[in-house]
């Protein structure tokens, strides 16, 4: 990975464009084929622990990814291991050159190998199985010999054995993530150069398990593309200076709850102040600013007329005061979304610096979404999936605009000129000027009401000092997925948005420890850095 920061995410045709580039540069078909079977290697014995003897069982189809597997059985044999690699198109099938090369030196060396009715007997007898059946070209449901090998590596997987995919899952589309019929569940995933979108996207991403990135070597250079993921080193928070005060920690203004909704208010300001803003201010309806500012005491508050226990439009010069004094303004979670919220929202939209628009604030302007372009400085709105298709205008529900995240969020961002959070499993940031983050981190715990309200303090405290909003709006939701991650783990998932909030610290100094220690992380592999490949076997060891 040439930039530690981030991993490029790239499609099947940028993809193609690197390894054509590479070989322009000086490289060759056969070198990236070598270098990229020694770092599916090591992720097969990275995934097992051990080399020596290490039963592996190589489930190869008649392409590159094919060869990549022939390759990886060579490097395996080299060490010690035991793999046995199962032909699908059969042992005499026509390869290419690079491949042909490969599966000749590893039979000529004595190396084991059969056609596609051993498939079933070899996948019973070993310790990790390996999915090199289609590459990153593929599209469609798998059928005929593939399909049956997908099949068959499947039940190895229910029957518990380890299984490796080979740049990406089998059934799992390289583009987009989508799976149109059945597809290999990976274990863990071992990708070259960069990312393919499909390892991150869902449902894709539920089949790649585990994803480590290899390094194809210097005369490979990703591809300029506007996608990425964030990695350790990129998500990580700067050191804050000697002399640093809470000015220059950011001030945040909450705008926020309603009668029978201070919690989102509160989950939210404690996302800000966990996240490390300076200075948290919460506005909230005055009948519940007691209520508030007993739950949070490092915040501030300011109670604002209130209607029906929601805030009232008479509040608007108060909130407009407030927010000359912040640096950012997040606003939405529990205020509901009468005419109140939306002249509140409204009144922000002409005069906040930055502004975050969370739950209410963007459900207050269903129908009419395109007053939110509408804006004087900086926005960034966080819809989750039902909020997202309320914004756009071609989805038919939330379950279409979750599985369509991708596809909506960017030109959603173009059209508001706005960063958009479209939140979910690997929630995915779009930035005005089309650059695109797809977030590693997060998990099952999120699936709990107020991590939202988490997730937005969280955000705005990001922006309050940040010279690239939509790049410190991606660092966030890394950091609030890994925030989730921390709190469902002593919780078998079953944790709550408190303990969300609760583990965010924890998730900050855990960012700077992994990309002290593990830049790369969460896309390498244990005892494995993703590191330079040499060009030939020497020095290959597990």
């Amino acid at each position: 990975m040439s930039d530690l920061r981030s991993v490029p995410l790239l499609d099947a045709d940028a993809a193609h464009a690197g390894d054509q580039a590479a070989v322009a540069a000086g490289s060759s078909w056969a070198a990236l084929m070598h270098r990229a079977g020694g770092h599916l290697a090591r992720g097969i014995v990275a995934s097992a622990g051990y080399g020596y003897g290490l039963r592996v069982a190589i489930v190869a189809g008649k392409g590159n990814n094919g060869g990549d597997g022939w390759a990886a059985a060579r490097r395996l044999a080299a060490w010690g291991a035991e793999p046995r690699v199962v032909a699908v198109a059969g042992l005499d099938a026509e390869l290419s050159d690079e491949a042909s090369d490969q599966r000749r030196r590893f039979l000529s060396a004595g190396g084991w190998a059969r056609g596609p009715q051993a498939t079933d007997a070899v996948l019973q007898w070993c310790d990790v199985a390996v999915d090199c059946l289609l590459g990153t070209g593929a599209t469609g449901a798998p059928r005929g010999v593939i399909g049956d090998a997908v099949a068959a590596l499947r039940r190895a997987g229910d029957r518990a054995t380890s299984v490796v995919a080979c740049d990406v899952p089998t059934g799992v589309q390289a583009d987009d993530g989508q799976v149109p019929g059945e597809a290999v569940s990976a274990d863990l995933t071992v990708t070259f150069g960069g990312l393919k979108r499909g390892v991150l996207l869902y449902p894709g991403a539920k089949y790649a398990g585990r994803v480590a990135v290899g390094d194809l070597g210097g005369a490979y250079q990703p591809p300029e593309v506007a996608w990425s993921a964030l990695t350790a080193a990129g998500a990580a928070p700067q050191a804050l200076g000697v002399g640093v005060d809470k000015h220059a920690r950011g001030r945040v203004l909450v705008v926020a709850g309603s009668r029978g909704m201070a919690g989102a208010a509160v989950l939210c300001a404690r996302g800000a102040l966990a996240a490390g803003a300076g200075l948290v201010t919460v506005a909230v309806p005055r009948g519940i600013q007691d209520l508030v500012a007993g739950l949070i005491p490092p915040a501030l508050t300011i109670g604002l007329d209130d209607a029906g226990g929601a805030v009232a439009a008479a509040a608007v010069d108060a909130i407009q005061d407030a927010a000359a004094d912040a640096d950012v303004v997040v606003a939405g979670p529990g205020m509901t979304f009468g005419s109140g919220t939306r002249q509140v929202i409204e009144t922000l939209r002409r005069t906040a610096r930055r502004l975050v628009l969370d739950a209410d604030a963007l459900n207050a302007h269903r129908g009419e979404t395109d007053v939110l372009a509408d804006h004087a400085g900086e926005l960034v709105v966080t819809p989750q999936h039902r909020e997202l298709a309320r914004l756009v205008e071609d989805a038919t529900d939330g379950d279409d605009a979750l599985r369509r995240r991708a596809e909506l969020a960017p030109p959603l961002a173009a059209r508001l000129d706005a960063t958009v959070v479209a939140k979910g499993p690997t929630t995915v940031v779009a930035a005005p000027d089309q650059r695109v983050w797809v977030t590693p981190t997060g998990g099952p715990a999120l699936g709990a009401g107020g991590t939202g309200d988490v997730l937005a303090g969280m955000v705005a405290a990001g922006c309050a000092t940040a010279e690239d909003v939509p790049y410190a709006v991606a660092q966030a939701c890394w950091r609030g997925g890994l925030a989730g991650q921390l709190a469902g783990a002593p919780a078998a998932d079953r944790s709550t948005s408190d303990d969300m909030a609760d583990a965010v610290p924890a998730a900050l100094a855990l960012t700077v420890r992994l990309a002290q220690h593990r830049p790369t992380w969460p896309f390498d592999a244990p005892g494995w850095r993703a590191g330079r490949v040499p060009a030939d076997d020497a020095g290959w060891r597990p």
